[in-house]
Parts: structure tokens; C-alpha cells; sequence
């Protein structure tokens, strides 16, 4: 990929995300998909634009309330599509931590729209929110963290009601011990990924992906 094109790829990009975050979705979600699409055709993409493009449409679908894309954008399998490739290269520490941190907050919602019995969503939504909690406290990050752990609560009532099993409560009481405060639930939200420039050391994270690649809980297709 040339760099005037990857210039252009990258500004098309920031574009739709800027479109979504004033508020923007179908005409975000469009920008994007027109962007997937371009390409699909063309080929020429690597596994940082394919993360990042599919990010932006998951997130859209989210944030439109359309959880049959959401879960299909999800679900894409590595050989079908774009999609597949981007979720593969989420899941593969092959974009920025930011980046992954957003994906890790959007997977532990959807695992509670899942068709799942509740012990496996709420393992679901402990593993995904406890990385995202500990790399918050690594980074002191702790506006990350309380939405972390807002979403949480937020999540276990959706799954469990009023009554959460114990053994699901100690991680959530853990980091919010470590945060220090109290952390009241408000509506659920997710943080933003990076910009959409291409980190110096893409390379590097790509050929050391498979080395880095972090366990994730399986995911379940939603009911209907």
C-alpha cells in the first residue's frame, strides 16, 4: 500500500469515527461500510486496517441498537471477511491497546445479549472487564477503570438480577477496592479507541502476534 493511499484510508476512517462520536451512527456506520468495502475489493489492507475498520462498524451496530449486525460483525470467521480478519487481529494484540481495551468492553456487553446460560456470560463478562481493569490500573487510568467496573454492575444486573453469585462478585469487589471508590452504575458506555494513525511498531506487533495472543472467552450467537 502506497502512502498517499494508506493517508487517505486512515482520514476516511478518522472521518466515520468522528461522525459516530457527534452522534452520527447510520451515517458513521455507512462511512465505514463503505470503507470495508473499498477494501475488500481492492485487497490491499493489512490486519491494522482490517482491526480498525471493524471496530468502527461493531461499535456502530452497538451503538444503533442493531445487535443482529453487532453479533454477525462479531462472529465473522477469519476466512469469510474483512470482518473475520479485523476480529482475528483484535483478538491478536495486532492494533493499539486502546484499541483492545474498547473491543474487550464491547465483547463483555454483548456476552450478556448472548444465548448463554448465565454462568458462562458472567465468566464471560469477568474475564473480558478484569483485563481491562488490570491494564487500567497498570496505566492509572482510573476514568477507564470506573467505567469498567459501572459497566460491570450494569452487566451482572442484565445476567443475574438482583442476586449475583458470589464467586462472580469477588473480582468486581476486588478492583473496585483497588480503584478506591465506590463506583455508582450509570448507563453503559465505552471508551474510544486510538486515532487512526498507524503505530511505528506495527510490524513488530504483527509478526510477534501469534506469541502475544491473548486466551478470550468463546463467544455465543444471539438468540433469534
Amino acid at each position: 500500500m502506497d502512502k498517499k493511499r494508506l493517508e487517505d484510508l486512515l482520514s476516511r476512517g478518522q472521518k466515520a469515527e468522528k461522525l459516530l462520536k457527534e452522534g452520527h451512527a447510520r451515517e458513521s456506520l455507512k462511512a465505514f461500510s463503505e470503507l470495508c468495502a473499498d477494501l475488500e475489493k481492492s485487497g490491499d489492507f493489512d490486519s491494522y486496517m482490517a482491526a480498525k475498520v471493524t471496530l468502527g462498524i461493531l461499535r456502530a451496530h452497538v451503538k444503533l441498537g442493531d445487535f443482529k449486525g453487532a453479533f454477525g460483525v462479531w462472529n465473522a470467521h477469519l476466512e469469510d471477511s474483512l470482518h473475520g480478519i479485523g476480529i482475528y487481529a483484535l483478538e491478536s494484540a495486532q492494533t493499539t491497546v486502546q484499541d483492545m481495551v474498547a473491543y474487550d468492553m464491547l465483547c463483555a456487553f454483548l456476552h450478556t445479549l448472548a444465548d448463554s446460560e448465565k454462568s458462562f456470560a458472567g465468566s464471560a463478562v469477568s474475564q473480558y472487564l478484569s483485563r481491562v481493569c488490570e491494564q487500567a490500573l497498570e496505566e492509572g487510568d482510573r476514568s477507564i477503570m470506573r467505567l469498567a467496573i459501572s459497566n460491570w454492575k450494569q452487566h451482572y444486573r442484565e445476567i443475574f438480577g438482583a442476586s449475583t453469585p458470589l464467586e462472580f462478585v469477588k473480582p468486581l469487589v476486588h478492583f473496585e477496592k483497588e480503584l478506591g471508590e465506590a463506583v455508582k452504575p450509570l448507563p453503559i458506555d465505552f471508551p474510544w479507541g486510538s486515532p487512526w494513525e498507524k503505530p511505528n511498531d506495527f510490524l513488530e506487533m504483527s509478526r510477534f502476534a501469534e506469541i502475544k495472543k491473548v486466551k478470550r472467552p468463546s463467544k455465543k450467537q444471539k438468540a433469534g
